[in-house]
């Protein structure tokens, strides 16, 4: 009695790995820049970064608040100096008046002039005082929006570099996890076939038909040989499927990358492009404020 062959098509199945949803998951990983930014690291460099815009705007907030208190003061001293002399003018003048003699109304005459003369100076002292805290808040103004500039710009590489560094890291994992793949299949592939071998010798072995030991080891000879050729021709193929995984991974990774690194140069090209126009309004602004009296103490915050 012969043994009832297997049929070619039964063969493959047999010691050919099986691919489950996640083997899926790892020949074909789906990974974008948002998924990128919300890992825990990034989102943890987010959260530092904003600390430091929080601490940069209070520390501005306060040297804006010191320098319009001492605008203040020095106009207070001003008017309050004006004041007084203006007062003592005045009663000078309210004294030689009550007289009612001729040197008294020349006095008086004099008095009237230093008044106009104290006035007019006052007003041009004001003025020139303006001018000049209005070029201070202006010159504070642009200090602080280059210093916020360059921590923005700090920020923003701080950011490129940590999703960079954490893509490599995905990548590296997606190659490991596609390693373990490989190896799975085939070891899967291998015990597939021992046991393959193993049953057909058996069968082999328990076959009645088969009269003298001749016949039954020229028997498994030739189930030797033809599962010799079947198993290296299902490993060259599992070895031509898996050359080709990895470089679909490969290509995939590129593209992963390629979108990386437009997305940061984007980024890098709009932060230039935000703190050139910043700089050409501020640069109109600041000689707008020096001709406008105590109208330049303004503060930009970080956007």
């Amino acid at each position: 009695m012969m043994m009832k062959p297997q049929k070619d098509s039964d063969r493959p199945r047999e010691n050919m790995p099986i691919a489950s949803k996640e083997d899926a998951s790892v020949l074909t990983p789906q990974l974008t820049i948002d998924d990128l930014k919300q890992t825990k690291t990034f989102l943890k460099l987010i959260k530092k970064q904003q600390k430091e815009v929080n601490v940069l705007k209070k520390k501005h907030a306060k040297a804006h608040t010191a320098l319009r208190s001492s605008h203040s003061a020095q106009l207070d001293r001003t008017v309050a100096q004006h004041e007084k002399e203006k007062h003592t003018l005045e009663k000078q003048l309210h004294k030689n008046t009550s007289r009612k003699v001729s040197s008294s109304l020349e006095m008086s005459r004099d008095i009237e002039q230093q008044m106009k003369t104290a006035a007019m100076n006052h007003k041009s002292k004001v003025k020139d005082m303006a001018s000049a805290q209005a070029s201070e808040c202006s010159e504070m103004l642009r200090w602080h929006s280059a210093e916020e500039q360059t921590v923005v710009e700090q920020h923003l590489l701080q950011q490129c570099e940590q999703l960079h560094k954490l893509l490599m890291l995905e990548q590296e994992q997606q190659t490991h996890q596609l390693t373990l793949l490989h190896e799975r299949q085939s070891k899967e592939m291998r015990t597939n076939q021992a046991k393959t071998s193993m049953e057909s010798s058996k069968a082999i072995s328990q076959d009645k038909s088969i009269k003298n030991k001749a016949e039954r080891e020229r028997r498994v000879r030739e189930l030797n040989s033809t599962n010799t050729r079947k198993f290296l021709t299902e490993r060259k193929r599992l070895a031509v499927k898996q050359t080709k995984e990895c470089e679909q991974l490969q290509a995939a990774q590129r593209e992963q990358l390629e979108r990386l690194e437009k997305h940061n140069e984007e980024l890098s090209n709009s932060c230039y492009a935000k703190s050139h126009c910043q700089g050409q309004i501020e640069a109109v602004c600041g000689d707008t404020r020096e001709d406008e009296p105590l109208t330049g103490q303004t503060h930009t915050s970080l956007q």
